[in-house]
């Protein structure tokens, strides 16, 4: 396709049109977006591993206190929620500092990219953006995966014998 090509050959001139250059920058700007896309997806899936973790680890630290709570009239349900609130919270706080984290390097980066394009003749621009609802929907995801990864310690936390954990250690 004659019309896919930056430049083209038009009775011995050569000519680009800006269009077809702005077609190249974005597909080259969706081939990084998937990129990091998938290395957003194997961050995600390492930290829903180590919240899990956390989790299993509180749980064991924790079982004679479990036992004590349950000794003393805390339900099944109690413990579940107990545990399922803690990792959903850690989700949370882990999605609020992720947040703050990309926001503040995505700022630090633009500001360093515009002073050293000024210095050479360059004009400023913004390389990064943070439309709200992409950081609502980080938000929302940390938080399902902290809901999501407390649920299985959370129902062997709630299913442990009292006198069994009583005696653990």
């Amino acid at each position: 396709d004659a019309g896919a090509s930056i430049f083209r050959v038009v009775t011995g001139f050569i000519v680009s049109a800006v269009s077809d250059i702005i077609n190249q920058v974005e597909k080259a700007f969706q081939v990084v977006r998937i990129i990091l896309g998938f290395f957003g997806a194997v961050a995600l899936i390492v930290s829903a591993i180590g919240m899990f973790n956390t989790m299993v680890v509180t749980l064991l630290e924790r079982t004679e206190e479990i036992g004590v709570m349950k000794s003393i009239g805390a339900s099944d349900h109690d413990i579940l929620w107990m545990f399922v609130f803690e990792s959903t919270i850690m989700g949370f706080l882990g999605g609020i500092i992720g947040i703050a984290f990309g926001y503040a390097g995505g700022i630090i980066f633009n500001w360093l990219f515009n002073f050293f394009a000024q210095k050479m003749g360059g004009y400023a621009t913004a390389l990064f953006y943070f439309p709200a609802w992409f950081l609502l929907v980080i938000l929302a995801v940390a938080v399902l995966v902290g809901f999501f990864t407390g649920l299985i310690p959370a129902r062997k936390a709630s299913r442990t014998d009292p006198l069994e954990a009583l005696r653990y250690k």
